[in-house]
């Protein structure tokens, strides 16, 4: 008998975004599952809370990091350009700073 191995993780919002607004809850789940299509990543389940996305991938918890590294790169720069804030947590050694135009 397979055991199907299922990883999951999660990544918190900052504290001035929320994901339970449609428009950026549709627009970051589309996110998701156009990175997983891309590179062959089954997503079994996108949890969507006001604070906090969690995805569970068929694979290695590892996969599902790395997908959700990707999403937070692409997502978090979008939402800088859209709303001039970051969409996700930082950390104490996060030294993220985009500009607000591309052409900068």
């Amino acid at each position: 008998m397979n055991s199907k191995e299922i990883g999951s993780a999660s990544l918190s919002t900052h504290q001035d975004a929320d994901l339970l607004d449609p428009r950026t809850r549709d627009t970051i789940i589309a996110a998701a599952n156009g990175i997983a299509e891309r590179t062959g990543i089954r997503i079994d389940e996108i949890a969507c809370e006001a604070d906090r996305l969690t995805i569970q991938v068929d694979g290695p918890t590892l996969m599902a990091i790395g997908l959700l590294a990707e999403l937070r790169r692409s997502t978090d720069h979008w939402h800088v350009q859209k709303f001039g804030s970051h969409l996700w947590m930082t950390g104490p050694d996060d030294d993220r700073d985009f500009p607000m135009d591309d052409h900068e």
